[in-house]
């Protein structure tokens, strides 16, 4: 038995008892084994044995009033806020409350009719609840099923019958003929008039149609059912807009501020007890937009933007793109001036030195070399003149210039020296390289290499080969060497070799064209050995390429 000081033990064989104090009042107990109880405070739920009397917190915050067992180690507890709850000896294995179907959480006592049915008391009247593996039942039986009150205090079901003491007395009923009874009203929600668009609508036959900012809709609704005593409630939802139902107590709905589309408003009469009008009422209703909230508006406002904003970002990758393209042009400007002012320089000092050498052959009144000379070196010139105007020239007409023009050196040093220009199979010759580039090179090995031989004739080789995507140029004389040849003053510094460097290095900036220049001394006294490796960076400023 419970007491406001804990528990007390009657043996009816005996007639004898004993308290056991918990120092708490207790409102539920069940004994679960054999010296252990289920114990309920006014709050939490305990486990208790009897013989340590060592008392464990279960389950906190529920405020049992009730418990019941099912079958073994399964458990139904009334509580005060939280409906039903389902247990065993581990927890919570289940609750049910009024979203499942409870009139209210607040249940005053549980009663069993079999492993799977129960009983419900609550002060809104009297719940059967049924478990399926799946799912569960829930009937509701108050005033209108003819119990003397929808207090209930307790019920006790004996084979068919069930006892149910109420506020008002005891009722007797047969459990069949209880859950016989009609569990709907055969009656309907009555829509009786609608305001929309500020306008109000009694005959509901006929379209109906709001428009923003006028998007409120106030319906007024009644529900015939007299055995509810006026204890009526509506459930209703606008399908279209959510699919979640409200209950209202007023005969008025009013939905504020609905949104631009088509809807149906659905709802159900509920009486007193919570049985419900047998089918729904429905209402089909239509709130327009204005222009600017139709779709074909939103999706011209976006393409709107989006056209703004890519056009936004277009002016500035274009201005970003534009200065850039203004930096690189005056750098290309400056170097091409630079390219310019070296080859102006190339050219008379090419001229300077073919003059002299006229000259040399006229003082020695050797005229028909002259005149030789003379016929070559107006070639010269005329190719000179048409190549200084070129950035770029092909191989084979380089080929056909260096002939030229050691033809006419060969001519002015009475066959002092030998050459040889060979082009690889692999080297097309309509390829394209910096023109005007290799002469001086020429002009270097035979004025510093093979022009002061003695001991043996001097020897040219210029070989044009493609190696590893590049184009590599290669001058060799046998002549003094690089070494033997620095060691003069007058020597050191060639003004031709100086000009073709500076021209590489305006190259490499113009035309983003990788050239490698190498000068190296093949042995001693062998002479010398100048690479030029040209990797061409393709695009339509330079056509260079392989």
């Amino acid at each position: 038995m419970c007491t406001p000081e804990g528990l007390t033990i009657y043996d009816f064989v005996k007639k004898q008892g004993f308290d056991i104090p918990v120092n708490e009042r207790v409102y539920s107990v069940l004994p679960y084994a054999k010296d252990s109880l289920f114990m309920g405070s006014f709050k939490n739920l305990y486990k208790f044995n009897i013989q340590t009397r060592k008392k464990i917190l279960f389950l906190e915050g529920y405020y049992f009033t009730d418990i019941k067992k099912l079958k073994p180690d399964l458990y139904i507890g009334a509580t005060n806020v939280k409906g039903l709850i389902l247990f065993n000896n581990k927890g919570i294995i289940k609750e049910i409350t009024e979203k499942d179907g409870l009139s209210t959480d607040k249940i005053k006592r549980v009663d069993v009719e079999s492993e799977n049915i129960f009983w419900a008391s609550t002060n809104s009247g009297l719940h059967r609840i049924e478990l399926n593996r799946n799912t569960t039942k829930i009937n509701t039986f108050t005033q209108t099923d003819g119990l003397p009150s929808n207090v209930i205090a307790g019920c006790v079901i004996r084979k068919d019958s069930i006892y149910i003491g109420t506020s008002k007395g005891l009722g007797a009923f047969s459990t069949k003929k209880l859950l016989a009874q009609q569990k709907f009203i055969n009656k309907k929600v009555i829509i009786n008039s609608v305001v929309i668009g500020g306008k109000e609508y009694f005959d509901l036959n006929q379209e109906l149609v709001g428009k923003t900012p006028d998007n409120n809709v106030i319906l007024n609704l009644s529900f015939p059912d007299y055995t509810s005593q006026e204890k009526i409630s509506y459930q209703y939802k606008i399908e279209g807009l959510n699919e979640n139902w409200q209950t209202s107590n007023s005969s008025k709905i009013i939905l504020n501020s609905i949104p631009p589309g088509k809807y149906t408003f659905k709802v159900f009469g509920l009486g007193y007890n919570g049985k419900q009008s047998f089918v729904s009422t429905d209402l089909p209703f239509e709130i327009k937009p204005h222009f600017w909230q139709t779709w074909w508006f939103t999706i011209l406002m976006m393409l709107s933007a989006i056209g703004i904003l890519s056009f936004i970002i277009i002016l500035y990758f274009q201005k970003r793109r534009n200065e850039k393209m203004d930096a690189l042009y005056y750098e290309k400007k400056i170097a091409e001036l630079e390219l310019q002012a070296i080859k102006a320089q190339i050219n008379p000092h090419f001229i300077y030195n073919c003059l002299n050498s006229i000259q040399y052959l006229l003082y020695k009144k050797d005229y028909t070399e002259t005149e030789n000379y003379l016929e070559i070196f107006s070639q010269m010139i005329r190719k000179t003149l048409h190549y200084s105007e070129k950035t770029f020239m092909p191989v084979k007409e380089e080929v056909e210039y260096l002939s030229l023009y050691l033809d006419m050196e060969k001519l002015r040093l009475k066959d002092q020296f030998d050459y040889i220009i060979s082009v690889s199979e692999k080297v097309n010759g309509n390829w394209v390289i910096p023109s005007l580039l290799i002469q001086p090179f020429v002009e270097n090995a035979i004025k510093h290499g093979v022009s002061g031989l003695k001991d043996r004739k001097g020897h040219i080789v210029v070989s044009f080969e493609h190696i590893d995507a590049s184009l590599c140029i290669t001058i060799e004389d046998n002549g003094v060497g690089i070494d033997n040849k620095y060691k003069s003053a007058d020597k050191s510094n060639s003004f031709g070799v100086k000009l073709s460097q500076k021209r590489i290095e305006t190259f490499k900036q113009l035309f983003e064209t990788n050239i490698i220049l190498q000068i190296n001394t093949l042995s001693e006294k062998q002479g010398t050995q100048i690479k030029l490796y040209i990797t061409p960076y393709e695009n339509q400023n330079t056509s260079l390429h392989h």
